[in-house]
């Protein structure tokens, strides 16, 4: 994981009054990939680790190579079409 321009790098401090968003975005180019996120947290003396995946499922994303590609950006309230990036 990398931060995009203008955000903050890893770790990252939150509390309930300064929540932080995370938007992750998986590529591949040839695979069809079933994955889920592994976040590790630490709070005064206490740690411990959450798997965050889709709806308990995991997150799934596929090649689109030769496929039309949608999106459900941030706000929207549908899918999207989308350009592909290089």
């Amino acid at each position: 994981m990398r931060p995009k321009g203008g955000q903050r790098g890893f770790p990252y401090s939150v509390s309930q009054s300064d929540p932080e968003v995370l938007y992750i975005t998986a590529h591949t180019s040839s695979r069809d990939v079933k994955w889920y996120l592994v976040l590790e947290w630490s709070s005064g003396g206490r740690r411990g680790t959450i798997e965050i995946k889709d709806g308990g499922k995991p997150f799934r994303t596929a090649s689109m190579t030769g496929r039309p590609l949608y999106g459900y950006l941030p706000g929207s309230t549908e899918w999207e079409k989308q350009q592909p990036q290089p």
